[in-house]
């Protein structure tokens, strides 16, 4: 008689297990891969509107990934708003865009991310002075009137939002969560993760109605959580879970219509106010880093990493034991803590 274990109906069901394991782990690897390997469809939202030429908003448009965004869409067939606090770099950007793009139209908007309302609340401590290096000494100096940023895009057949604005708190970049003080985490959280929150909600209106459209949320491979970038990190987690958080909603309340969001892990980069090296492996430039997070639009991806090298290093950092995570992440930190303190 044969009694071996696949014999068995406990060994048909370990057979069948297997089976489907195998068959979820080739589905997922091929679904990785057709991520990196689909052709764009940003074009699907370069449409007109009643003969109007479609916009896209790229906020934090002065330099980094901000300003490769605004160059590839302005290549794409997108009229640009250019979002930042400092009116004469964006100005800057804008004359280069113009010179490229003659045929393309561009406005510059106004608002500090960092200042939504609620920050107005907290006091600075002794001694504190909340400035900003990048700040227009022209803008406003209250909180951000998102009905006013509303209001200064009415006219236009916007299609695009892109929610870039970001970035760690500085000097210096990294402090514990037990010496930063209210006013830095505050600030902080209100540019990753307010800001784009509520200007989505200032403008979904606007973009159902001239859909097909996309929000794309561009966020951090630091969420998975660094040391001494605590606000930081939690704050770009924010911003992913609102995109899936968002989707579903507009789902439950038949207003999705065909607004496409789209979460966009991003490591690091170069050409921007951290990282001035060149270019690697690992490393993109910021223009191939937006071009990159372009071409995952228009499938429904949800959320993903934009570029695909950081795609690797994020697959194995979801696979390493935490023990192995926890000391991984923590000299990691440590180096680029030592190396800040040397260039401050």
């Amino acid at each position: 008689m044969n009694t071996t274990a696949d014999s068995t109906p406990i060994g048909g069901v370990f057979a069948t297990i297997g089976l489907l394991t195998a068959v979820f782990a080739v589905t997922r690897a091929i679904q990785f891969v057709s991520v990196y390997l689909l052709p764009s469809r940003i074009a699907r939202y370069a449409h007109t509107t009643n003969g109007q030429p479609p916009w896209a908003l790229v906020t934090g448009a002065s330099d980094g990934i901000g300003r490769g965004f605004a160059a590839e869409l302005a290549k794409q067939g997108f009229n640009l708003v250019l979002h930042g606090r400092n009116r004469a770099k964006l100005s800057s950007v804008m004359a280069q865009l113009q010179e490229r793009h003659p045929d393309r139209s561009f406005r510059i908007l106004i608002a500090d991310a960092s200042r939504v309302a609620c920050l107005n609340c907290i006091r600075p401590p002794p001694g504190h002075a909340h400035s900003h290096e990048h700040d227009d000494p022209s803008a406003p100096a209250g909180p951000t009137d998102f009905d006013a940023l509303r209001t200064a895009l009415d006219g236009l057949n916007l299609t695009v939002l892109v929610n870039n604005a970001g970035g760690g708190a500085v000097n210096p970049t990294f402090l514990s969560l037990g010496e930063s003080s209210e006013a830095r985490i505050t600030g902080n959280v209100s540019l990753n993760a307010l800001f784009p929150l509520h200007l989505t909600r200032a403008l979904l209106p606007t973009l159902r109605r001239n859909s097909p459209s996309l929000v794309l949320n561009v966020s951090s491979l630091a969420d998975n959580g660094l040391p001494l970038l605590v606000s930081y990190c939690a704050s770009k987690r924010f911003l992913l879970t609102m995109t899936e958080a968002v989707v579903r909603e507009m789902k439950l309340l038949g207003r999705g219509g065909d607004v496409e969001l789209l979460g966009i892990r991003v490591g690091k980069t170069t050409n921007t106010a951290y990282f001035t090296e060149k270019p690697s492996f690992f490393t993109p430039d910021s223009q191939t880093m937006a071009r990159a997070a372009l071409e995952k639009a228009g499938y429904g991806h949800g959320v993903v990493v934009g570029y695909w090298a950081h795609a690797l290093q994020h697959i194995l950092i979801k696979s390493m034991p935490l023990w192995v995570k926890d000391r991984a992440f923590i000299a990691a930190v440590q180096m680029e803590a030592a190396n800040d303190r040397k260039t401050t």
